[in-house]
């Protein structure tokens, strides 16, 4: 099968890294999320096959399976079409976006994928972003798909909104130029924290998957495990299910 493989931005080499989907945990493991899924795969699929659709923010709590989503459906869909190339962008590289479209060719539509983005205090890339989305000129003749992360709902910290409150000429001005960029984003598709049996379900998911037996003294290890670490997101589940696996000799692939 062809497509197999994702680009990824190299700022250090200048290129254009080939990477294989390996790696990409698998759909069926992420407990809870299934209307989120449903969500960006439709808007992939209509962006496929030629239909409306809209960039994507997959925003919320860290460790919630926002990347692992986006990763598990684009590796999907590079199975079932060939019309199409993953660019990967690292967040720090952001501004590396037009000189890419000025001096490579694409001959396919491009979904890219920029994971855990957000701008600080001065940070003025989210004006030359923002003008990325709308079409700029290096980048308007080719069909593409944005799809980032982020763990907050307008891409920057409150304190910035909270700062153009108090010393914009124009208040409201302000303000709507910080949150303008996140307005740019069609699709936004929330993630929440966990209730403790989510999170038990989710590790009940992982040993069901790897028809391991699970029970009341895994599920008691389990809420220990949320007691030590202060969170209970799918990440943490699957780092105390191959925690689990590593202490107990069982071998994972």
């Amino acid at each position: 099968m062809k497509n197999k493989h994702l680009l990824c931005w190299n700022r250090s080499k200048n290129s254009l890294d080939k990477i294989p989907y390996n790696k990409v945990l698998d759909l069926k493991l992420l407990y809870g999320v299934d209307q989120q899924i449903k969500k960006i795969e439709e808007n992939t699929k209509n962006f496929l096959e030629g239909l409306a659709f809209n960039h994507g923010l997959l925003w919320g709590v860290r460790g919630s399976g926002k990347s692992s989503i986006i990763r598990g459906i684009l590796k999907n869909y590079a199975y079932k079409y060939d019309k199409f190339e993953t660019l990967e962008i690292n967040s720090e590289d952001l501004s590396d976006l037009p000189s890419i479209f000025l001096n490579y060719k694409f001959n396919k539509k491009i979904i890219i994928f920029i994971d855990d983005l957000s701008f600080e205090q001065n940070d003025r890339r989210y004006i030359q972003f923002k003008s990325f989305l709308e079409g700029s000129f290096s980048n308007s003749k080719y069909n593409f798909l944005v799809y980032v992360t982020s763990n907050r709902r307008h891409l920057m910290k409150r304190d910035m909104i909270d700062n153009e409150r108090s010393s914009a000429i124009s208040q409201d001005e302000g303000i709507e130029e910080k949150v303008s960029l996140s307005d740019r984003f069609g699709l936004w598709v929330s993630f929440h924290n966990l209730s403790k049996d989510d999170f038990i379900m989710i590790v009940k998911n992982y040993f069901d998957h790897y028809k391991l037996q699970f029970n009341n003294d895994i599920k008691d290890l389990a809420i220990k495990w949320i007691f030590a670490r202060g969170n209970r997101t799918g990440r943490s589940a699957y780092q105390f299910f191959k925690d689990y696996c590593a202490k107990n000799k069982i071998k994972i692939s």
